[in-house]
């Protein structure tokens, strides 16, 4: 899918999210990211860019935040409208497991923007064997 394929799809999933609201009244969207320094920060910020220009009435701003576990806890809160997340973390939120024990989200997948390949390594001899060995180390990523 090319990225302007990629965009307006998104951008049409946001415009529905936000439908009935923006009918009635102005909106403002709240899209929570990550660091500045992410890659999630400038992909909302355009996001938002595209909206405010095709929506009338909606405007959309990028919200700094801690990144995807955070992010699920807005959303679970009603503190933002939509959010950027890893699947992992929005699984975990889905199923209340790992930092959202006892605490479901109620979230919904409006598009996978990129794949996210992530690939563990360690040295030969080190004793890990398997993604749990990693518990207690110290890990770079």
């Amino acid at each position: 899918m090319s990225k302007r394929h990629l965009t307006l799809a998104v951008a049409t999933a946001l415009v529905v999210a936000a439908g009935g609201a923006i009918a009635q009244q102005a909106k403002q969207l709240t899209i929570a990211t990550g660091g500045t320094g992410g890659v999630y920060y400038p992909l909302a910020g355009g996001f938002g860019a595209i909206l405010a220009k095709e929506v009338p009435g909606l405007t959309a701003t990028a919200e700094v935040t801690g990144g995807s576990i955070d992010n699920m806890k807005l959303i679970g809160a009603q503190k933002t409208d939509v959010a950027f997340t890893q699947v992992d973390t929005a699984l975990d939120a889905i199923e209340g497991k790992d930092k959202f024990a006892g605490a479901k989200v109620p979230v919904r997948a409006l598009t996978v923007m990129y794949p996210n390949v992530m690939q563990i390594v360690t040295l030969e001899g080190s004793g890990i064997t398997k993604f749990e060995d990693l518990k207690g180390k110290r890990v770079s990523t």
